[in-house]
């Protein structure tokens, strides 16, 4: 009698752009097993968002926070909806987390919390300067994660 295999605890990063389907589609096609648990993680980070100028700060808009925040949201809920539906496309049934927060530090938690045997996520390739001043999600990933990180480099 053969031993059932280990059910793997997949955590995929997803932020919507190529490179993050990219690195979706690469682990179905090349890593994904039929008994996976793959849970697809997006990092809502407000702080980032507002500071970039998504939010116009001018006297008399009270609403300008509540409506960029609920923007993000719904954006975040859009990238998981989507990429839920594409994966079951393949026959890979997945979980969706919507996190508020830094990414790289969140998705590090939640691969702890969820007890994850790996952490997907793509690279989108910033130069040394903007990787320094920006800081890289996958960097941080890579350097804080306690399991293996598969990093899928989209050309």
């Amino acid at each position: 009698m053969a031993a059932q295999e280990k059910t793997r605890v997949c955590l995929i990063a997803v932020d919507g752009s190529k490179h993050s389907n990219y690195a979706v589609d690469w682990f179905i096609k090349y890593v994904h097993r039929p008994n996976d648990r793959t849970i697809l993680i997006t990092c809502v980070d407000h702080t980032t968002a507002f500071a970039y100028g998504n939010v116009s700060m001018v006297p008399g808009n009270p609403d300008a926070i509540t409506l960029a925040y609920k923007h993000e949201e719904k954006k975040a809920k859009d990238v998981l909806h989507k990429l839920e539906e594409e994966v079951l496309k393949h026959g890979v049934v997945a979980e969706t987390l919507k996190v508020a927060g830094e990414a790289g530090e969140v998705i590090v938690r939640k691969a702890v919390e969820y007890e994850a045997d790996m952490i997907v996520t793509g690279c989108r390739g910033l130069g040394q300067i903007r990787r320094t001043m920006m800081g890289s999600v996958s960097d941080y990933i890579i350097h804080h994660a306690h399991v293996p990180v598969l990093i899928c480099r989209h050309e």
